[in-house]
């Protein structure tokens, strides 16, 4: 593919996605009016904020900017997301814009849910096994713009952590899908290499499991093969580096491409693992995800549907068979400079048989509903190899 890739996507479930360098500077303001805003607060993280980026994007909101919350942290705590919650209301803001990566615009999910719903934050969680909460208030819209590959800003679910229970825990409402996303592969240069690359296997392996998913469909498969061909040719070294905008901008497509789909295919257990090795241990989404990932798909070849999956995902990419696409899949861990063991991540070996963590990722939705089932045992030993 030549020249940089620019244009507009509209979702039937949200408004769309706009892509292209430098596009945020010149299409922010104009999306906010787009969602009817007249006080946009922009939510965002400490380092976006030291670096000059957010009062920048600020800046681009123009006078209206009703303020800006530069708290966010890694994993999206509770406390946080009440803190930011007040803060936007007491701006009195009416639509709100994320300015990174997954844990922000979590966060601004859960700014939308409180300041629409008031309450507890907790009052409004999805608990396995009971009914979903009733959550008819209107929400403010949000407007997304991502700066690395999380794919959080194609979803209406939000994981947040409760930092007592060191627990990810999941909240889900259709009004908190962003309206807009801005894929502005300009900003992405900022991202740093290692993130970038993380947060890129992350999307990896969400193509992998939306593949082996029980509700794939055509459609599914067909975006998410080319993503995952995407991802595989982008994201080496080249991509890596920020200067190359137009292979960030090409795996920032990858991922407009297969997240919109998991509203259909759902996720499976590497997804539930990373969520609660994030929650209860600290290690970042996409580092979770690039560990756990080859010894989740080496799981799932005990299923006859993964094999297939699998066998279709390498034949997309010219491998011989779905074994050598697992070793690719580990290769490009360590051709990104990625961990590709938990103990590597600062994680200690007793923490891997933790009854509590292991017991939430067994009931979390993604685990119940993976391609190879799986038990409390199945998921111990599963860390062990990862350790």
């Amino acid at each position: 593919m030549a020249g940089a890739l620019a244009g507009r996507i509209v979702h039937p479930r949200s408004d769309g996605v706009v892509y292209g360098p430098g596009v945020a500077r010149t299409e922010l303001a104009g999306l906010v009016e787009r969602v009817g805003g007249t006080r946009p607060f922009l939510v965002t993280t400490p380092s976006l904020v030291r670096s000059g980026l957010a009062a920048e994007v600020a800046g681009w909101l123009g006078p209206r900017c009703a303020g800006t919350f530069g708290g966010s942290r890694e994993h999206t705590p509770a406390p946080v997301v009440t803190e930011a919650a007040a803060a936007a209301r007491e701006a009195g803001a009416d639509v709100l814009v994320s300015l990174g990566g997954s844990s922000v615009v979590d966060l601004t999910k859960g700014v939308a849910l409180l300041v629409g719903e008031g309450g507890a934050l907790a009052q409004h969680r999805v608990r396995p096994g009971a009914p979903r909460p009733e959550l008819r208030a209107p929400k403010p819209p949000h407007v997304a713009v991502p700066t690395t590959l999380s794919g959080a800003e194609f979803t209406a679910v939000a994981g947040i952590t409760d930092p007592v229970a060191a627990e990810k825990q999941m909240y889900l409402d259709p009004q908190l899908l962003p309206r807009w996303v801005v894929l502005d592969p300009e900003l992405a240069a900022g991202c740093p290499s290692r993130l970038w690359a993380g947060t890129g296997m992350k999307v990896v392996a969400d193509t992998l499991e939306a593949l082996t998913s029980r509700r794939a469909n055509p459609q599914t498969d067909a975006l998410a093969l080319a993503a995952l061909a995407l991802l595989v040719e982008h994201l080496g070294p080249s991509s890596a580096d920020p200067s190359d905008v137009d292979g960030r901008g090409r795996c920032q497509f990858a991922v407009a491409m297969v997240f919109p789909q998991l509203s259909t295919t759902g996720m499976g257990l590497t997804a539930a693992l990373r969520h609660q090795l994030g929650g209860a241990l600290g290690v970042p989404h996409g580092e979770a995800s690039t560990i756990v990932l080859p010894h989740v798909m080496r799981h799932n070849l005990g299923a006859p549907a993964a094999v297939d999956a699998y066998g279709r995902a390498a034949h997309r990419l010219g491998l011989a068979s779905p074994e050598a696409l697992v070793d690719r899949i580990a290769a490009l861990t360590t051709e990104l400079g990625l961990p590709a063991r938990l103990r590597d991540a600062g994680v200690a070996r007793e923490a891997c048989g933790d009854a509590a963590m292991i017991d939430h990722v067994v009931s979390e939705a993604g685990a119940r509903a993976n391609v190879a089932p799986v038990a409390a045992d199945g998921v111990r030993r599963l860390l062990d190899a990862a350790w």
